[in-house]
């Protein structure tokens, strides 16, 4: 692991409570005569870029952490029951083509709450299936009005928008005939967060505080207010206050949303849940979950498929008050990186003393 980003947000105003990314660069470089070899040393490739912004600019598969989005969707469009059995499985052939789930020894049937606390896959390829039989792309449509393929509107740029592959995103981009097609592989791929589809972590910690606010999109932003500029000690007079823009709602069906709030619950605290090691004893009850996304990168005597490390959450569960996504470049499975960091922000966000609970760190889609 040699890069990461961290976002913390308040789920009912926007405002960002933290923003990191890593690696830090220092901001005193541009102090005084900026030297040319100090700038490009800022934007090198082998110190892994650490001007990028990779919190606000950095784009990357989602994986898992993708799915509760995914099961919203089609719960909207009722392509999925609330209590509908699927079975899991350890893999999965469409259309000639072998579909591997990263527990490759499930073989039990689960509702969609259970399937997102086991993180099951071949679970979601049936859904990612049920969305490629429609024409009208409802999955994408759905994942752009939660805020993905879009900017946030956050108050600090530049922002990347993200990729939100459709059928005609294919047309346009590729340009041999049988590439411009989107098969039934794409819609699998993009049910857990994989393919093409590209958000920014920033992105990832809104669409968790809708979650968690029970289905309104808000704008993040940084600027709580325009002051004069005061000397140290003196009270400060507030030019201009920063009101945020009131959050969107989006219409969601409060039973589906309530269904994804009790599974991402499962997956911290249920035994099967995929990072219920690191929260199951944590005072404050928190929800959320792991991903894993394979990723092509190039890197110092290696070159192929890397693990980027996701989690994404809320807490308390009964009355969330903060978001939190952590990702950990080239960092292995959600349990085993991401989790934990993100624990840290929530011992630090509750006054919580590490150490005085017991936590431990799994293995974990």
């Amino acid at each position: 692991a040699d890069g990461g980003a961290l976002v913390a947000l308040d789920v009912n105003t926007g405002e960002i409570l933290a923003l990191a990314s890593n690696p830090p660069f220092d901001p005193g470089i541009y102090v005084g005569r900026v030297e040319e070899k100090d700038l490009k040393a800022l934007a090198a490739k082998s110190a892994n870029h650490p001007t990028l912004n990779r919190a606000v600019a950095g784009l990357y598969p989602p994986g898992s952490t993708f799915k509760p989005f995914v099961a919203l969707a089609a719960l909207e469009e009722g392509l999925l029951g609330r209590d509908e059995y699927i079975q899991c499985t350890g893999e999965e052939v469409i259309d000639g083509q072998t579909f591997s789930n990263w527990d490759p020894y499930k073989n039990e049937p689960m509702t969609v709450s259970t399937a997102l606390a086991n993180s099951c896959d071949t679970f979601f390829y049936d859904v990612g299936l049920s969305f490629y039989e429609r024409k009208d792309s409802p999955l994408q449509r759905w994942s752009r009005a939660m805020g993905f393929g879009a900017g946030t509107g956050i108050d600090l740029g530049p922002e990347a928008e993200g990729l939100v592959p459709t059928p005609a995103w294919r047309r346009r981009t590729f340009k041999t005939e049988i590439d411009k097609i989107w098969t039934s592989g794409d819609s699998v791929q993009l049910a857990i967060g994989q393919g093409d589809l590209l958000v920014s972590p920033l992105q990832m910690t809104r669409a968790y505080a809708m979650i968690a606010n029970g289905g309104k999109l808000v704008e993040p932003h940084l600027v709580k207010s325009v002051e004069e500029p005061r000397n140290e000690g003196e009270p400060p007079v507030v030019l201009r206050p920063y009101t945020p823009k009131p959050a969107r709602e989006l219409g969601l069906d409060p039973n589906g949303v309530q269904v994804v709030q009790q599974a991402l619950y499962d997956a911290t605290h249920a035994t099967y849940g995929t990072s219920q090691a690191v929260f199951g004893s944590f005072p404050v009850p928190i929800a959320g979950k792991t991903g894993t996304a394979e990723e092509f990168v190039t890197l110092p005597g290696f070159e192929g498929l890397r693990d980027q490390s996701w989690w994404c959450g809320y807490g308390p569960y009964e009355a969330p008050e903060i978001a939190v996504c952590a990702l950990i470049e080239n960092g292995g499975h959600g349990g085993e990186a991401a989790a934990p960091v993100a624990l840290k922000v929530f011992e630090k966000y509750f006054n919580v003393e590490p150490g005085s609970y017991s936590a431990v760190v799994q293995e974990s889609d």
